[in-house]
């Protein structure tokens, strides 16, 4: 080995072990992270199974998808409330908060007498969710070296894994008794646990701690062009059709547009320096992260009905596929947790590259008869996604301002969010505009379906750009260390 790589070598960061993350007074955050995502990933997945027995116990039909779309836009919101609330209350005693309100909320949903007060319920429960997993994430970035970072993440993908298996069994078992309330009763210990933990186990303390804030004041404004944007691209997917879809769409653009425009000169940030800019690591990062989400929801949002419209295939083969990219991600997760340098920079390269190679598969062979190579298409997909996201996202931690540590790590869940909102609102305008309708039949269903997929190769293609554009920035750069 020359000098040169020898050099090299030595100037990589060292590679951590799992271990490491339950040493040194790090085990508490690391608890609180996995709770924090396991809670907010319950929350996400166990409504969408029992929202029937909601609705035939406290009726609602009209509103049935209205808890699952306000817990959403709350926890957007959430996410992007991080650095004012903790600049005001602190890391202690903001994310102990945060768990109180989500007791509280969860509570309330548990109690509610109609769907009216569930849906109020569901939006307080959806912020403090939202501070909750930003919180966790801003977490990550004080309490963790660049290296355990990559192996918390790892851990933090694999909680929502478990708990993407566990929603249905949850879900499930409390419908068959007629007992919805009760999947929010079993969570009432745990978010109990998260809160003590939380007061009386952690400190406002952090590695490379923000300052404070010029301005306490709270960015209401802000916040409210960002939910309204939020709300608006909700409402363009069930709601509306046609022509209000698209306005909804340009709606929602335009007010987080006005959000993000606002939020560049304030003192009290919702969003890092250079948000979705695209001569910035981090905005480069975010913008990877927001195109990458619109790609994968549409998979989630679309497969269902091409498997059991065109292929006729049953629920649980439908699922089997949810849970192949879910495990595809969790295994390249794990895989490169430890990479660094030039493997790292590699595995960036290849993630978005694999999810269009999956992606394209599966638009290639979606109204084919061939399940199986479906199925691969799909496991290289998930593959894609693990292989960079924990990557990508130590990455822009590791590139965010000095003081801005919180909000950029909050930000990161926040835009996959906004993206995974996008990708279901404008899936749901193109499959519109490809004559899905209220189409019921293989013949209508397919070519709809397969427009969709591949439309959305285009947002992965520049997400697969924009990474070679962020490792550009980084060889200009300099070695990282």
């Amino acid at each position: 080995m020359s000098h040169s790589q020898d050099a090299a070598a030595e100037a990589e960061p060292a590679r951590a072990a799992f271990s490491e993350l339950f040493r040194e007074g790090r085990a508490v955050y690391t608890v609180l992270v996995l709770l924090g995502v396991g809670m907010h990933a319950l929350q996400t997945l166990v409504i969408a199974i029992v929202m029937p027995t909601v609705v035939a116990d406290i009726g609602g039909a009209d509103f049935y998808a209205w808890p699952a779309m306000l817990y959403t836009i709350g926890a957007i919101t959430g996410t992007a409330a991080l650095g004012p609330v903790w600049n005001v209350l602190g890391p202690r005693r903001g994310y102990a908060v945060s768990g109180l309100v989500f007791m509280a909320a969860t509570i309330g949903c548990a109690l509610a007498p109609s769907i009216g007060a569930l849906n109020v319920a569901r939006l307080l429960q959806g912020f403090s969710g939202g501070l909750i997993i930003g919180g966790g994430m801003a977490l990550v970035s004080g309490h963790f070296t660049e290296p355990q970072r990559k192996r918390v993440l790892a851990l933090h993908q694999g909680a929502w894994m478990i708990c993407q298996l566990m929603g249905p069994v949850v879900g499930g078992a409390f419908a068959a008794v007629g007992w919805w309330r009760g999947s929010f009763w079993v969570l009432a210990p745990v978010i109990l646990i998260l809160v003590v933990l939380a007061w009386f186990k952690t400190t406002d303390g952090e590695t490379g701690a923000a300052p404070p804030a010029r301005s306490n004041r709270f960015p209401l404004l802000r916040l409210m062009l960002l939910s309204g944007g939020v709300f608006a691209v909700a409402l363009a997917g069930p709601v509306f059709g046609g022509v209000s879809r698209v306005v909804m769409i340009v709606a929602a653009v335009v007010l987080v547009w006005a959000c993000l425009r606002l939020d560049r000169h304030a003192a009290n940030r919702l969003y890092p320096s250079g948000a979705l800019s695209l001569f910035s690591p981090v905005g480069l990062g975010l913008w990877v992260l927001l195109l990458g989400g619109m790609a994968q929801t549409t998979l989630n949002v679309f497969m269902p009905l091409l498997l059991q419209v065109v292929h006729g295939v049953s629920p649980l083969f439908v699922s089997f596929i949810a849970i192949t990219v879910s495990a595809g991600w969790t295994i390249a997760t794990f895989a490169v947790s430890g990479f660094s340098g030039r493997r790292e920079d590699a595995a960036l390269r290849a993630g978005p590259l694999l999810m269009l190679v999956g992606l394209g598969g599966i638009a290639y062979f979606a109204q084919t008869p061939h399940l199986g190579i479906l199925t691969l298409a799909a496991l290289i997909l998930g593959l894609g996604v693990g292989a960079h996201n924990v990557l990508l996202v130590t990455r822009v931690m590791a590139n965010g301002r000095k003081g801005e540590e919180r909000v950029t790590s909050a930000s990161i869940p926040s835009m996959r969010s906004l993206g995974t909102a996008f990708g279901a609102a404008t899936g749901g305008m193109l499959a519109s505009v490809a004559g899905l309708g209220d189409a019921t039949k293989p013949e209508a269903v397919g070519p709809a379906v397969n427009f969709v997929f591949t439309f959305n190769l285009i947002p992965l293609a520049c997400a697969a750009l924009f990474m070679f554009a962020l490792l550009r920035l980084a060889q200009r750069a300099g070695p990282r260390d």
